[in-house]
C-alpha cells in the first residue's frame, strides 16, 4: 500500500513537472508572440515614418527645384539683359542719315584693315622721330587721355584733346587746326566715334588726314562700322607703344622734324660710321650708294605689299634677295635684319600679312631718313 502510495506520488510530480513546463513553455510563448507583435507594430511606424519622410524630402527637393527655377531664370532673363545692352552697345550706332560719307579719302590714305603688328624695340623717346606733327586725341576716359598723352610727349608737339565727336569735328572743322593724325575712340558721350568720323570723311576738305580707331571693343563689329565711316586702321586698348609706332609710321613721316640726323640713325637703325671703318667709304661714295638705292629700290614701298596681296611671292623674293645685298652696303642693320626675317618667313610658308605692314612702316621710315641724310650734306 505503501509502495502504490509512493508510486502515485512519483506520477503526480511528474504530471505538476510537465504541467510546470508546458505552462513555462505557453508563457513564454506569449511573451516571444507579444515582443514580435510590438517589434512588428514598431516596424510598420518606422516604415510609415519613412513614407513620410520621402514624402517630406520630395516636397522639400520639388520646392528646391521651383526655387532653382526662379533663379535660373532671374540669371537668364539678367544674362540676356546684359547681353542686350551688349548687343545695343556694338551693334547699334547708326550713322546719321544726314550725313554722306565721300570714299575720296581712299584715294590719298591707305587702309588698314588688319590687326597692326609691333615694331620690336621701340623705346618711349622713339616717338620723337615724329616731332613737328600735330595730332589730336578723342576720347573721353581722362586717364586713356593720360597714358596717350605721356606715350606722345616726346612728338614736342601740342596734342588737342577733344572729349566725345562734337567736340572733334568742331576742333578739326575749325581752319586755325591742321591735323597730321587723328586718334578716335569710338564709345563716348554726345557724339561716338563713328559718327564724327562719317562727318569728317563728308568734307573734302579733310580727305587727307588719317583717322586710326583706337578702342576696347574687340568684337569686330564697330571696328566694321568705323571702316564704313572712314577710319584706316585700328588699335585696341590697353594701348601697346610698339604697335603706336607701327601705325604711326604708316601715316606721318619725318619732313616736318628738326630732328638730329644721329638721333634719326638710331630710331631707324642706320650705321653708317661702320660701313665707313668697314670699306674705307667717304662720304662722297656714301651719298652716291645712298642715291642709287633710293633711285632704284624706292618704288619696292609701295610694290612689295601689293604683290603679297596678289601672292606674287617670287617677286618678293627676288626683290628681298636684292635688298639684302644693298642694305649691308649703306648701314641699314636694322632693316637688313628684318628683311632676313621675311625671307625666312616665306621660305617657311607662313603667314606673312604682318610683315606685309612692318615693311611698308619700316621701309617708309628708311627711305625718308636717307632723303633727309642727303639733303644735310
Amino acid at each position: 500500500m505503501g509502495t502504490e502510495i509512493s508510486e502515485i506520488g512519483e506520477y503526480a510530480l511528474y504530471i505538476l513537472y510537465l504541467l510546470l513546463v508546458i505552462a513555462t513553455g505557453l508563457f513564454l510563448y506569449s511573451l516571444q508572440k507579444r515582443k514580435l507583435s510590438v517589434n512588428i507594430e514598431e516596424k510598420e511606424k518606422k516604415k510609415n515614418s519613412y513614407k513620410v519622410d520621402n514624402t517630406l524630402l520630395k516636397q522639400q527637393q520639388k520646392h528646391i527645384l521651383k526655387d532653382e527655377v526662379k533663379v535660373l531664370k532671374k540669371d537668364s532673363s539678367k544674362k540676356e539683359f546684359e547681353s542686350d545692352i551688349k548687343d545695343k552697345d556694338i551693334v547699334k550706332r547708326p550713322i546719321e542719315k544726314t550725313i554722306e560719307i565721300k570714299d575720296v579719302y581712299k584715294e590719298n590714305i591707305d587702309i588698314y584693315e588688319d590687326a597692326m603688328p609691333p615694331i620690336e624695340g621701340v623705346k618711349p623717346h622713339f616717338f620723337k622721330y615724329f616731332k613737328g606733327q600735330k595730332l589730336l586725341i578723342v576720347e573721353d576716359n581722362k586717364i586713356n587721355q593720360k597714358i596717350l598723352l605721356n606715350v606722345l610727349n616726346n612728338i614736342d608737339t601740342p596734342i588737342d584733346v577733344a572729349d566725345n565727336g562734337q567736340e572733334a569735328i568742331d576742333k578739326v572743322f575749325d581752319p586755325s587746326n591742321q591735323y597730321d593724325m587723328i586718334l578716335m575712340d569710338i564709345s563716348m558721350p554726345v557724339m561716338d566715334g563713328i559718327n564724327a568720323t562719317a562727318s569728317i570723311r563728308a568734307k573734302d576738305l579733310y580727305d587727307n588726314i588719317p583717322i586710326v580707331t583706337v578702342t576696347a571693343f574687340t568684337s569686330g563689329v564697330e571696328i566694321k562700322q568705323m571702316f564704313e565711316a572712314g577710319a584706316n586702321a585700328f588699335l585696341t586698348k590697353p594701348l601697346d607703344i610698339q604697335k603706336l609706332f607701327t601705325v604711326m609710321l604708316l601715316f606721318l613721316d619725318n619732313t616736318k622734324s628738326d630732328l638730329s640726323i644721329t638721333d634719326e640713325f638710331e630710331i631707324v637703325g642706320i650705321d653708317l660710321n661702320t660701313v665707313e671703318n668697314t670699306i674705307n667709304a667717304n662720304k662722297d661714295d656714301l651719298k652716291e650708294a645712298i642715291e642709287e638705292f633710293i633711285n632704284k629700290f624706292e618704288y619696292l614701298e609701295d610694290k612689295i605689299p601689293m604683290w603679297i596681296d596678289n601672292h606674287d611671292f617670287i617677286e618678293v623674293q627676288n626683290a628681298l634677295d636684292e635688298l639684302d645685298m644693298i642694305l649691308d652696303l649703306i648701314g641699314a642693320k636694322k632693316m637688313q635684319i628684318f628683311i632676313e626675317q621675311m625671307k625666312n618667313a616665306l621660305q617657311k610658308a607662313e603667314d606673312i600679312n604682318s610683315y606685309k605692314i612692318l615693311f611698308k612702316a619700316q621701309y617708309k621710315a628708311l627711305l625718308n631718313t636717307y632723303r633727309k641724310y642727303l639733303n644735310s650734306i
